[in-house]
């Protein structure tokens, strides 16, 4: 809604502190912790966006993991479920360079604004 108006949020201190609390409360709520920040960023140069999503989430990904794992909420039943995601991740990580050619050719806002939308809509639709 707020990219329908063209409303312009500035990447700003304040402006990231916000996107990274609502995205903690969407992705504790519903496992969508990125299209708060990814709304941030919706602006930025491909290459940007993908490394900062890149980086928030593997950074989320390793704080989540260590946190379970300090709580003991982590058994190794879980771990070896989460070895299935291996081939998505290779399939991912393969088809990222081409799918890179093609969005940096000035469609890297849309595909961030589809994609939080479809996340979002899933979510709570």
């Amino acid at each position: 809604m707020l990219t329908a108006r063209t409303v312009a949020v500035p990447r700003t201190p304040r402006t990231l502190a916000v996107a990274g609390a609502v995205s903690g409360v969407t992705g504790a709520a519903a496992s969508i912790g990125g299209p708060p920040i990814a709304l941030v960023h919706r602006h930025a140069t491909g290459p940007r966006i993908r490394a900062t999503l890149a980086m928030y989430f593997t950074a989320g990904a390793v704080l989540s993991l260590g946190a379970l794992a300090a709580g003991g909420e982590l058994p190794p039943r879980a771990l070896l479920a989460g070895l299935l995601f291996v081939p998505f991740v290779l399939a991912g990580y393969a088809a990222a360079g081409p799918l890179r050619r093609y969005l940096d050719r000035g469609r890297t806002r849309a595909a961030v604004l589809v994609t939080a939308a479809l996340l979002i809509f899933r979510a709570f639709g």
